[in-house]
């Protein structure tokens, strides 16, 4: 993110200010020459003073000028010239340079000339002949003053814009880095929620998720009366494959499993690791008798698998043995179902292991 820099919103550039230029035109070649030699007396160490004899050659001037080093401030014009009129020639100067300052010069009193000036080229001042050269001296300077004032509000105005503009793309950069921040947060609270619960090793809930759904499911059945099953699953002779294959085998084998117990689960049910090589399943709203048949199928799944060093195993297989109770029926608190579902397990392992029991059984 780019940020604005001390002391202002964008690193602006100098203000190029062109230099000023103070366009005289009159047929009269005695009185071009005066009026030019005064304005250069007065103005001439700001202003460039330019003196041409017809409305073509100050328009021709005009359209030459180069905007990045000159501006017309303030034109004089006489009224009556061959070819182009003083007012015909101040209605072209408007729609070629607006900002441009306006003169009309003549020697006749002529008010209808001074009225059409206005009216079609917003004309600023009306200068008789002969003048006064304090008079002609006080008129441009005080145009000169109103070019100059109207020319840095111009310049301020965009210097302005550009801060705006600049502003507008610092504060959309800005929430964009929020966005951003605001994003990564929530994927780093997401990922943070998701290790609180899950088994760093499977990838299944975690002992401390599993007691909390286990105790939301048993209220929720005290509530509403419907069953919730829970399946305790013991690795048969574990300790065996370890010490046989060593513990990194043994982690690999618990990863397998894990996969084989809940690829299909519903996501309502709970399958975690309860710790070891022990793993429970919740089953919510299933009967014992239908948590039992879930159970055969994942018992049979793993005996049918072929684990890498099962033959090493008792049986020549890898095997996992399955306690089944139910809430309500078995029992009405977590503690009780817990303890239900792991007399299940002690009874199948004593059977000989690879089984489900269940507590009817």
């Amino acid at each position: 993110m780019v940020m604005p820099e001390e002391g202002g919103f964008a690193p602006s550039l100098a203000d190029s200010r062109p230099r000023e230029l103070i366009l005289c035109v009159d047929d009269e070649a005695a009185v071009l020459a005066v009026l030019k030699e005064q304005l250069e007396d007065a103005f001439g160490e700001d202003c460039e003073v330019e003196a041409v004899t017809s409305g073509a050659e100050a328009l021709a001037l005009l359209d030459g000028l180069d905007p990045e080093s000159e501006a017309l401030a303030v034109v004089i014009a006489d009224q009556i010239m061959p070819g182009i009129s003083g007012t015909e020639l101040l209605a072209q100067v408007t729609k070629r340079a607006p900002e441009a300052l306006k003169i009309l010069l003549t020697g006749q009193a002529g008010l209808d000339a001074v009225v059409m000036a206005i009216n079609t080229s917003g004309l600023h001042q009306y200068i008789a002949k002969p003048w006064s050269e304090p008079d002609l001296r006080l008129a441009v300077a005080g145009l000169l003053e109103r070019y100059r004032l109207s020319a840095e509000n111009g310049r301020l105005l965009e210097r302005l814009k550009r801060q705006n503009a600049e502003l507008e793309r610092f504060a959309a950069s800005l929430e964009e880095e929020v966005r951003r921040r605001t994003r990564e947060l929530e994927e780093a609270n997401a990922q943070l929620a998701k290790l609180a619960v899950t088994d760093g090793l499977t990838g299944l809930f975690n002992h401390r998720h599993f007691q909390e759904r286990l105790a939301g499911e048993v209220e929720r059945t005290g509530r509403t009366g419907e069953p919730v099953t829970l399946l305790m699953i013991d690795v048969d002779h574990f300790k065996a494959y370890n010490d046989t294959h060593g513990h990194q085998a043994g982690d690999k084998i618990l990863c397998e499993i894990a996969s084989l117990l809940g690829t299909g689960r519903r996501v309502n049910d709970v399958v975690a690791r309860y710790g070891g090589e022990e793993f429970a399943i919740l089953l919510s709203g299933t009967e014992r008798k239908a948590g039992a048949l879930v159970a055969e199928y994942l018992r049979r799944r793993v005996a049918e698998r072929g684990f890498p060093g099962g033959e090493t195993q008792p049986g020549g297989r890898l095997t996992i043995s399955i306690g089944v109770a139910s809430s309500p029926d078995d029992a009405r608190d977590p503690r009780a179902l817990l303890r239900a579902a792991d007399v299940a397990l002690y009874q199948a392992k004593a059977l000989g292991r690879n089984r489900v029991v269940s507590t009817t059984s």
